[in-house]
């Protein structure tokens, strides 16, 4: 059995073609909705409290105009040093990009 392997100058067009994106999709394909939750117990740093310039700038590099909500969330978690069930809060941003 002799086995030969094409040659061709050009590159081979590929037999597996990818979907065409859907018109709806199209229009806003470089913007997609995305979510970002930032927790105040990620935002203490040696002692300061850091939430507020934290969620700030992030609002500020995302933009007013790709903000879609922002909601508020309550959370419980376990602290370490004092070994009790502490309620904590942080926001939660829906945001296009």
């Amino acid at each position: 059995m002799h086995l030969r392997v094409p040659v061709h100058k050009t590159p081979t067009q590929s037999l597996i073609e990818k979907p065409l994106v859907p018109l709806e999709v199209a229009k806003d394909a470089d913007k997609v909705i995305r979510i970002k939750t930032i927790r105040h117990t990620d935002c203490i740093e040696v002692g300061h409290d850091r939430f507020d310039e934290m969620v700030s700038n992030f609002l500020a590099k995302v933009g007013e105009t790709n903000i879609i909500s922002i909601n508020t969330i309550g959370y419980t978690n376990l602290d370490i040093g004092t070994q009790k069930i502490m309620t904590e809060y942080g926001v939660l941003i829906v945001f296009k990009g």
